[in-house]
């Protein structure tokens, strides 16, 4: 396959499975949950913190601690369970055979699905951002710009990776769905969303370290304070290279499904 064609299925890929989305969610209700869901999330977290500080069991920017977590994390949303969503889809809307059965290359068909994800988890982010400065007092007049917004793009593109990842996996079962809900709130445990990670046990610790969204959050609050895009600099690459494997294995899992659905001519599970 030539360089356009490849191009070509990439970015048809990323436009279409944007556009199926909303066989099953109207654009209405697609507004609402933008909306909706990263307040009512940072809401949840930024009162408890504020209510732990009231108390003396929290210094007072815990807020503020929470609030960026939040904000960052709600990125997740499109990036792992959208994307991981594309599976299950594929698998009971019929078009998986038709996706096995189609002669483009399928780097770019596999990785392609999950881009414009990307651009819908910033939106997530800026509108949460916007909740965080105005509702929850988090003052961004430090912030890099440039290293906030590459830290973004990098967090978007290494979080669909990462998406791919369990939307690979989850081909081997009868509900991708259950992958999704499950990944989606584990990273509210692992990646130091409202709390460090070295708070959790240090025998689970290194669990925070394979999900690169735990980089993504680290370095968008050094940046928000004033960090330069040189300061996180090792942060973005380690999140670099942790997406990449992510998105190798994604491919080598979803390679492998199709293999064998292609012996057993079973395509719900293998």
């Amino acid at each position: 396959m030539t360089q356009p064609n490849r191009l070509r299925v990439f970015f048809s890929s990323a436009v279409f499975s944007f556009r199926a989305q909303f066989s099953w969610l109207n654009p209405p209700m697609w507004l609402t949950m933008k909306l909706i869901l990263p307040f009512s999330q940072m809401a949840f977290f930024c009162l408890l913190g504020g209510y732990l500080v009231s108390k003396g069991f929290a210094s007072s920017d815990i807020v503020a601690y929470m609030a960026i977590g939040n904000a960052i994390q709600a990125m997740s949303w499109n990036t792992v369970f959208a994307v991981i969503n594309i599976t299950s889809a594929d698998k009971w809307d019929g078009t998986l055979q038709l996706m096995l059965a189609s002669p483009a290359q399928r780097l770019p068909l596999f990785v392609g699905r999950s881009m414009i994800h990307i651009f819908d988890g910033l939106l997530s982010v800026l509108v949460s951002f916007i909740f965080a400065a105005f509702l929850f007092g988090v003052d961004f007049v430090r912030t890099d710009l440039l290293g906030l917004t590459v830290t973004l793009l990098l967090t978007g593109f290494t979080m669909a990776g990462f998406g791919l990842l369990v939307g690979g996996f989850s081909f081997y079962f009868r509900d991708p769905l259950v992958f999704a809900n499950i990944f989606t709130f584990v990273q509210l445990i692992f990646c130091g969303i409202n709390f460090p990670v070295q708070s959790l046990p240090q025998q689970v610790q290194f669990i925070s370290y394979l999900i690169p969204l735990t980089y993504g959050v680290q370095a968008g609050r050094e940046v928000i304070v004033g960090a330069t895009l040189t300061d996180i600099a090792p942060l973005l690459a380690q999140m670099t290279v942790v997406g990449l494997v992510a998105i190798a294995l994604g491919y080598f899992f979803f390679r492998r499904f199709e293999n064998s659905a292609r012996k057993t001519g079973r395509l719900e599970a293998i």
